[in-house]
């Protein structure tokens, strides 16, 4: 593997965004989350909270009438906007301009975590690369819906990109074991080729920025093997996004704050019972331990 800078503490210490006393809501960004779909609200809702819990200041939710009903108890604080749900239970392209295009106030996008797969993801997903240019991420059936309707995109704003090895071998075509062999290489290539900052999770993490710069975090968790562990990661992600960070360091101070927080829970519940939502609820501990100047922190991580 080539050279990749350690992602850990101390260097997460120095991306963590310095919050302004005298500020308000809108002094820490807006982000706009296009996320979740009848058989799945509880992505939409652990990205959401995920994304605040990092400090943005405002989350604006867009997703069909079942998801908004469930964020109207879970996720108070969010700012809903209505999508047309069709018989699938996804939300329909139909009503971006309305709901999506229409929220100007937002400085970052999260796209894809539990928005189901279907044609109409793929259109909400064109128009976006087509007419909106904020730094946007995109995850889980997100990336499926960049795959199957957008394949040659090369984007034009920042972009984090937060694959799986599943999902990089569907994005690349290349197999998982060439992949976990080659890992730093691939996501390098990914990067070049989409103009994205590319987030390849496993239980080594690499990120990879476009012009060839690669950053490791090894802090194997099994605990965090859960559906939902992602969502927690995406959302924390475009929280730095919405916030104002470039899109490798928000994709990093993200990777770190996510796998702390992990770490945490683990310690508290052990690795076979821990939840995402444990992981969600671990993240202002982890922070802390970046806000605070004598916090000794013991993992290497």
């Amino acid at each position: 593997m080539q050279f990749c800078e350690k992602v850990n503490h101390q260097f997460s210490k120095s991306l963590l965004p310095r919050r302004d006393d005298t500020g308000n809501k809108g002094s820490f960004g807006t982000l706009l989350s296009i996320c979740g779909a009848r058989d799945m609200p509880g992505a939409a809702l652990l990205s959401g909270q995920a994304a605040l819990r990092c400090g943005v200041g405002l989350l604006a939710l867009a997703g069909p009438e079942s998801v908004r009903r469930a964020a109207a108890v879970v996720l108070p604080e969010a700012v809903q906007l209505p999508m047309e749900e069709n018989r699938e239970g996804l939300m329909t392209a139909e009503y971006y301009e309305r709901s999506i295009a229409g929220y100007t106030r937002a400085k970052a996008i999260l796209f894809g975590c539990g928005i189901g797969r279907g044609a109409s993801v793929g259109g909400i997903l064109t128009r976006l690369l087509n007419r909106d240019s904020r730094p946007m991420v995109i995850d889980a059936d997100g990336l499926f819906a960049l795959q199957q309707s957008n394949p040659r995109a090369v984007f034009d704003r920042p972009v984090v990109l937060t694959p799986h090895m599943g999902e990089m071998a569907r994005l690349t075509g290349w197999d998982i074991p060439y992949i976990k062999e080659h890992r730093a290489d691939c996501a390098r290539a990914l990067a070049r080729e989409k103009n994205a900052v590319v987030v390849l999770k496993d239980h080594i993490t690499l990120i990879a920025a476009p012009d060839g710069r690669t950053w490791l975090l090894e802090a194997p968790n099994s605990g965090m093997a859960k559906g939902g562990s992602g969502d927690v990661l995406a959302g924390c992600i475009a929280s730095f996004l919405a916030q104002g960070l470039p899109a490798e360091q928000g994709a990093c101070l993200g990777v770190w704050i996510h796998s702390r927080a992990g770490a945490l829970a683990a310690r508290k519940y052990g690795r076979t019972a821990m939840l995402p939502r444990d992981i969600l609820e671990s993240i202002p501990a982890a922070i802390l331990e970046l806000e605070s100047p004598d916090t000794f922190c013991e993992t290497n991580i």
